[in-house]
């Protein structure tokens, strides 16, 4: 069962909003308490997964509210992930809680503690109409089968400032080995690699096999590069930029997907294991 946390002893607004506020929460949590004991009955643990395991969800308020007695808001962390057995949570955890917490409680309370001391700040400056944060992580499976394990963290979060931000962390494990990808533990020819993934880019972004990068990408020295961030799905070797790495926030994040087909040849002997047994499910 999930978590829902409320504080509401220092409220900075007036007691009838913020009655009808913690009403609302109070809701809206229950509510998804409900969603979530459906969710995890029928989709917890899919048909044919190696790996079983159970969607957790978490969500946190501050004690502060901000605004005016017309508008009132809050800030809120809400956290989904799966929880396994402990040997496979052990080794899974750097991909869940990606800063290096052992609990979620640790994340909320880190997130929400920043957010209450500059709430402090504002409200002891005569200022109650200060920006709500928000801060929500997704952490999904995306692959489960036979010896492999790809995990994807999602996070959309805001902390003041013109805009939010959301970024996607890949992580893929090696179940048998009990420990995480590196891309050299799957590609011995990371050269190579580069020019098939280049290829791929090229057409995605519907650029000429000559074309240059220039101001249009963060390319240094208008050179194509890999992100570090990557994992194995069912369609093939899967790379990730976020916004910022290649291009503004506004054009927003880039996935580049190389089929398993066009790689074959560059596999490890490990890459080769790991790719013979997702080809039985491809």
């Amino acid at each position: 069962m999930g978590k829902c946390v409320f504080k509401f002893s220092k409220l900075s607004n007036s007691s009838l909003f913020a009655g009808l506020l913690a009403a609302l929460l109070a809701s809206a949590c229950f509510a998804d308490r409900r969603s979530e004991s459906s969710t995890q009955a029928t989709n917890g643990s899919a048909a044919g997964d190696t790996l079983h395991y159970e969607l957790k969800q978490f969500k946190a308020f501050s004690p502060y509210l901000t605004g005016t007695e017309s508008s009132i808001d809050s800030t809120l962390f809400t956290a989904q992930y799966p929880v396994f057995n402990p040997e496979i949570d052990s080794m899974v955890l750097e991909a869940i809680f990606i800063d290096g917490e052992q609990t979620v409680e640790q994340v909320s309370e880190s997130f929400l503690g920043g957010f209450n001391e500059y709430a402090e700040e504002q409200i002891d400056a005569g200022n109650e109409a200060f920006h709500a944060w928000f801060k929500h992580q997704d952490s999904k499976v995306v692959l489960n089968e036979p010896g492999v394990l790809t995990l994807r963290t999602a996070i959309n979060d805001y902390t003041g400032g013109a805009h939010g931000m959301e970024i996607e962390l890949w992580f893929t494990f090696d179940v048998a080995q009990k420990k995480r990808l590196a891309l050299t533990d799957f590609v011995s020819d990371t050269t190579q690699l580069l020019t098939v993934a280049e290829r791929h880019f090229k057409k995605l972004e519907n650029l000429a096999d000559t074309a240059a990068y220039g101001s249009s990408y963060f390319f240094a020295n208008d050179s194509f590069v890999l992100p570090a961030n990557f994992g194995l799905t069912r369609e093939g070797l899967l790379f990730h930029y976020n916004p910022y790495e290649i291009k503004s926030y506004a054009e927003g994040s880039t996935t580049l997907v190389i089929p398993y087909s066009d790689i074959e040849e560059l596999l490890t002997e490990e890459g080769r294991r790991l790719y013979k047994e997702l080809s039985t499910k491809i």
